[in-house]
């Protein structure tokens, strides 16, 4: 039994990992735009070339790291989206199955129905024949 929770204990803590991983993202982006905020605003009060220059050089370098956490953000939420999208497309191909089925059963029912239906109206004919007019 015990080795039979092994993969689920093993895939909670992947699972765990990835969350925090994810928290810990958001946290950084966030952090990282209150810091661009920042610089922006100090680049504009600068008065020195050089000054200027270098919060310009930290405002790049806070955009390419914001940049490359957003990136990584938003590959984890594409493959999400993706994940979402096959179990959507297994439930409609299992739906679709479904109604093949349902359609087929029906079909044959249909048919069943139209064999009896011939077969009162053979006897319904015979009875008519027996009978005499009048």
């Amino acid at each position: 039994m015990a080795k039979q929770n092994l993969p689920y204990l093993f895939f909670k803590r992947l699972t765990l990992a990835f969350l925090k991983t994810q928290r810990k993202r958001e946290f950084l982006v966030e952090k990282l735009q209150r810091q661009l905020e920042k610089a922006e605003k100090e680049a504009e009060k600068a008065e020195d070339p050089s000054v200027k220059a270098e919060w310009t050089r930290i405002i790049g370098f806070l955009t390419q790291t914001l940049n490359g956490l957003l990136k990584a953000y938003d590959m984890v939420r594409f493959n999400e989206d993706m994940q979402q999208l096959k179990r959507l497309v297994e439930m409609a191909k299992e739906e679709h199955e479904r109604l093949n089925q349902w359609q087929a059963e029906l079909e044959a029912r249909e048919r069943a129905l139209a064999i009896k239906e011939e077969e009162l109206n053979r006897k319904l004919e015979a009875l008519a024949k027996q009978q005499p007019l009048g």
